[in-house]
C-alpha cells in the first residue's frame, strides 16, 4: 500500500520538474549567456585600460575585485517568483497536490542551485588556470573567492543560489494568493524592519560587532548560516501556497 500511495506521488512531482524546465531559456539558457556577456564586457574594459597603461605597471589587484557574477544570484529570485507564478495553477489543475508541486518545486530549485554553483566554480578554475583570462583578472571569483578550494566555492554559490530562490519561491506563493497587493505589502513591510535593525545597530553603535562577525567567519560559513533562512522561506512558502486559489 506504501509503495502505491507514493507512485503518485514521486510521478507527481517529477512532472511538476519538468514542466518548470520546459521552456529552459528563462531557467538554462538565458542566465549563462547574459553572464557570458557581462564577462566579456569586463574583459574588454580591462583589455581597454591594459591598452591605455600603455605598459605602465598597474595595481596587481586592479583586475580581481568585481561584483559582476553577483547578478545570477538576484536574478534567481526572478526566477523562482516567475516559476511560481507561471506553473501553480498549472500544475495544480492537472490534478497535483500543493504538497507534491511545491516538492517539485524545491527539487528544481536545488538542482538550479547546484547546476549554477558547480559551473561557475568550473568557470573560476578556468579562470585561474589562465592567469586570470591571460590578464590577471578575477570575474568569477573576485576578492576572497579566489583563494577558496574549488568545491567549496561551488557549495557557497549553491548555497547561495538557494537561500535567493527559496525567499524567491515565498514571495511568488505571496502573488499567487495575494496578487500585487501582497507584494508591495511584504517589500513595505520588509523595508521597515530593515531600517529598524539599521537603526538599532547605529543606536547601540554595533557597527564594529557587525564587522567583526562577518571578517571571523569564513565564507562558507557565512553560507551556511543561511540554511535556516532558507528553510523557513520554503516552509512559509508551502504554508502560503496551501491556500492559494488557482486561477483559471
Amino acid at each position: 500500500m506504501t509503495a502505491v500511495a507514493l507512485a503518485p506521488t514521486g510521478k507527481r512531482i517529477v512532472t511538476t520538474v519538468r514542466i518548470h524546465v520546459a521552456n529552459p531559456w528563462t531557467t538554462l539558457i538565458a542566465p549563462w549567456l547574459i553572464l557570458i556577456g557581462v564577462f566579456l564586457l569586463n574583459f574588454a574594459i580591462w583589455r581597454i585600460i591594459l591598452i591605455a597603461a600603455d605598459g605602465r605597471d598597474l595595481d596587481p589587484n586592479a583586475f580581481r575585485n568585481n561584483g559582476g557574477v553577483s547578478w545570477v544570484l538576484f536574478y534567481m529570485i526572478v526566477v523562482a517568483i516567475q516559476a511560481m507564478n507561471q506553473t501553480f495553477s498549472f500544475v495544480v489543475g492537472l490534478g497535483s497536490t500543493r504538497r507534491d508541486y511545491f516538492l517539485g518545486t524545491g527539487v528544481t530549485f536545488v538542482g538550479l542551485s547546484v547546476f549554477y554553483g558547480v559551473g561557475i566554480a568550473l568557470l573560476s578554475e578556468v579562470e585561474r588556470l589562465t592567469n586570470g583570462w591571460g590578464v590577471n583578472g578575477a570575474f568569477f571569483a573576485p576578492g576572497p573567492f579566489g583563494d577558496l578550494p574549488l568545491w567549496e566555492f561551488a557549495l557557497f554559490y549553491a548555497l547561495a543560489m538557494m537561500f535567493m530562490m527559496f525567499v524567491g519561491s515565498a514571495i511568488g506563493a505571496m502573488f499567487v494568493r495575494w496578487g500585487a497587493s501582497g507584494i508591495m505589502t511584504f517589500f513595505a513591510v520588509l523595508a521597515l524592519l530593515i531600517l529598524g535593525v539599521l537603526y538599532y545597530i547605529a543606536k547601540t553603535n554595533a557597527w564594529a560587532q557587525l564587522g567583526h562577525f562577518f571578517t571571523n567567519h569564513s565564507l562558507l560559513e557565512l553560507a551556511l548560516f543561511s540554511l535556516p533562512v532558507t528553510v523557513v522561506a520554503g516552509l512559509a512558502g508551502y504554508a502560503i501556497m496551501r491556500r492559494a486559489t488557482p486561477k483559471g
